[in-house]
Order: C-alpha cells, then sequence, then structure tokens
C-alpha cells in the first residue's frame, strides 16, 4: 500500500515515495513468487489454520492489538505456514500483502475466515480514511464467514465498507480466565488505585483521565493514577509530561512502559479501577481482562463499549455522537462516577468477574471458532 497523497509534499516527497514504490514493489513480487512454493489444497477437510504467516505466540513478547486474539486461537490451533486450507486473518492485526494472500489462497480453494474490528473515518485520519478503508473492504467481501466483535464493528462496517452476504456472528475478545483474575488479597481502601491502560493514540485519551483525577483530588478524594502503554502519537511523552506539571499531578501519577500479555495481569491486579476515555472504542480488549481482574470500568459510553460493560460492572458517561471528531467523556462526570462506584465497590468488583466469566471465556471463544471453521470447511 503506498502512502496515501497529501501526507508529504514538494521534491522530497517524490523522490521518497519514488524509492519507497520501487521497495515495495520488489518486495511484493518476492512475496508472490513465495507464494507459489504454498501448498494449499482446499479439498481436504482437517484444518490447517494460517493466520496470514504471523508465528509470534509468546506471551513474553509484547503483543498488541488484533494479534492478541491470535494467541489464544493458536493454542488450540497452531499455524500452517506453508500447507494451510484455512485463512484467519483480524482486520485490527494486518499483515503484509493480505490482498495478495487471500486472492491466492482462495485461488487455490482455501477457505477465508474475516475477524472485523473497527474500520476508518474522518475523526482520526481525516480525508483519507477511504484510503485505509481500501483493503478491508476487498478482503471483507471475499471472506467465507465473517466475524465481527461487536455489533459496533458490524454497523461500521455497513457503513464504511458493506454489508456482507456471508454467514457472519458477534463474539466479543476473549480474555483467559486463568492469567486474569481478582487478586487474592484485596488492595487497601485507600488510596483509590485507577489505571489508565492500552495503546494511545491520540493525546485526549490521556488528558481526559488525568483530567478526571484532578477532580477526585480537589474533591479531597486520596486518589492515584497508573497509565500503562504506548504513547502512539508525535511528541507524546513530551506532551504528557508538560500536561502533568501544568496540573501538578506528578506526585499523584505513575507511567509504565508498554507492557506484555505476561505482565498485564498484574497490573490490573494492583487496580481498584479502569479509567477507559476513548471514543467509539469498537471492541476494546482492556476493559476485558479490567472486568475478569475484578476491576470496575468508567468511560465512555460509545463505540461497542455499551455491549461490553453492563451497568452493575461500571459506569459510562455520555458522550455526543460524531464520525468527524473524537469527543472525550465529561472529566467531572467521570470523576464523579467513581466516586459512586467506590461507594458500593464490593458489589461492582463481584459483578465485573461473575459477567467476565459468562461473557469473555476464552475457551468458549475458542469453541465457537472451532464451530466456525467446521462450517467452513464442512458446509
Amino acid at each position: 500500500m503506498s502512502t496515501p497523497p497529501g501526507l508529504l509534499s514538494s521534491a522530497y516527497f517524490n523522490t521518497f515515495e519514488a524509492a519507497r514504490s520501487i521497495y515495495h514493489a520488489y518486495r511484493r513480487r518476492s512475496f508472490r513468487s513465495q507464494l507459489f512454493s504454498v501448498s494449499i489444497d482446499g479439498a481436504q477437510k482437517d484444518l490447517r489454520l494460517n493466520y496470514g504467516h504471523i508465528a509470534n505466540t509468546d506471551k513474553n513478547d509484547i503483543v498488541i492489538g488484533g494479534n492478541v486474539k491470535l494467541l489464544h486461537l493458536q493454542e488450540r490451533f497452531p499455524q500452517h505456514l506453508n500447507d494451510f486450507n484455512l485463512l484467519y486473518l483480524v482486520s485490527s492485526a494486518p499483515v503484509p500483502y493480505w490482498e495478495d494472500l487471500v486472492s491466492f489462497a482462495k485461488s487455490k480453494g482455501c477457505k477465508f475466515v474475516w475477524n472485523q474490528n473497527g474500520v476508518a473515518y474522518r475523526s482520526w485520519c481525516g480525508d483519507y480514511y477511504p484510503w485505509f478503508n481500501a483493503p478491508l473492504k476487498n478482503l471483507i467481501k471475499q471472506a467465507d464467514y465473517v466475524v465481527y466483535q461487536s455489533e459496533f464493528c458490524r454497523l461500521c462496517a455497513d457503513r464504511y465498507l458493506t454489508p456482507v452476504d456471508a454467514p457472519n456472528e458477534i463474539l466479543f475478545n476473549p480474555v483467559d480466565l486463568e492469567a486474569f483474575h481478582p487478586t487474592e488479597t484485596p488492595l487497601p481502601s485507600e488510596p483509590w488505585e485507577l489505571l489508565a491502560a492500552g495503546t494511545s493514540h491520540h493525546f485526549y485519551r490521556v488528558k481526559s483521565a488525568l483530567d478526571c483525577l484532578s477532580h477526585l483530588l480537589k474533591n479531597g478524594c486520596h486518589a492515584r493514577l497508573t497509565i500503562a502503554g504506548e504513547f502512539r502519537w508525535k511528541s507524546g511523552e513530551q506532551e504528557v509530561d508538560a500536561y502533568l506539571e501544568h496540573m501538578e499531578l506528578r506526585a499523584h501519577v505513575r507511567i509504565l512502559p508498554p507492557f506484555t500479555q505476561a505482565e498485564a495481569p498484574e497490573i490490573y491486579r494492583a487496580a481498584h479501577l479502569l479509567i477507559h476515555p476513548k471514543y467509539k472504542d469498537p471492541c476494546p480488549t482492556v476493559p476485558i481482562e479490567a472486568m475478569a481482574s475484578g476491576i470496575p470500568v468508567v468511560g465512555s459510553k460509545s463505540g461497542g463499549m455499551p455491549e461490553l460493560v453492563p451497568p452493575n460492572c461500571g459506569i459510562l458517561v455520555d458522550v455526543e455522537e460524531n464520525w468527524d471528531i473524537d469527543i472525550a467523556p465529561d472529566a467531572l462526570k467521570m470523576a464523579d462516577a467513581i466516586k459512586k462506584i467506590f461507594s458500593d465497590y464490593s458489589a461492582y468488583a463481584q459483578a465485573t468477574r461473575r459477567h467476565a466469566e459468562s461473557t469473555f471465556d476464552k475457551n468458549r471463544w475458542v469453541d465457537a471458532h472451532a464451530a466456525i471453521f467446521n462450517k467452513v470447511l464442512n458446509p
């Protein structure tokens, strides 16, 4: 995929883009030639699964986005790199030249299951959102079966990609209930240990959590905030650091680097409550992992969050409906929600674990995929 027009300009862009195009043309030809060494037998009925040649299954590595759920699938269905008959791809875990891979696999009779997360729209990529969506639109149309991560994901795909004729269903993202569980020794009732976790692509998400903390402190609440994950926008660390200084919050905030799946459970168990203010998050894994850990959630009432977090497991703050700009939930309302949860904390915490056990168990999620794979290979 080439750089969308308008992101760079000047003679430097022309030189850069020409070199980049030559490089990718060479890589793409090399990839296509490698495909012909792959043995695909579409008539074979025994499941031999491929995930787009993603072979990283080590929970001690930093794994983000759609690749997290592939860890669970690969535990039961190991990847076959060169002799597969079913291809499973996740929209939020793009692999190199996936359109070529799907086209080749389908031409050999291979079945294709597509896991659809969110899509691009104007609020986070401006007028270039059709460019980002183009490969997703092409791939979802070729799927033999579509798994939507939430009803919101289906709504977005219908709106920005295309409604599909293929069989489809909704499967929320899963969680390992043995790894993510409540702490055996309850945390002290004070200070309130708040957590904001996950990869942040925009400042508003971190700012919203910090503003919420500021309101709590001004109201006499004894609270601390841990921010865990990568700041993935330009000068993110510097902007957050400057805001901490401006708001005089440095003594009340701990910032952790990106974390592995192996490290994640202890990060959650060190917190009382998760703050998740991301706007229109399609089906975030972080709140699911938090609830499995017995942690209530306060966040944005948008995207897939209302499907994931019922009222007895947290409080979601109303936000305006908008596809052109990201809107953070009101920080004061989030602070009020946190105070309400702590007034009956035990009930919320117990409900979150029960909800995770009944809704997000990875074993049931993998079982559901096993049924899908059987239906696709043996219609």
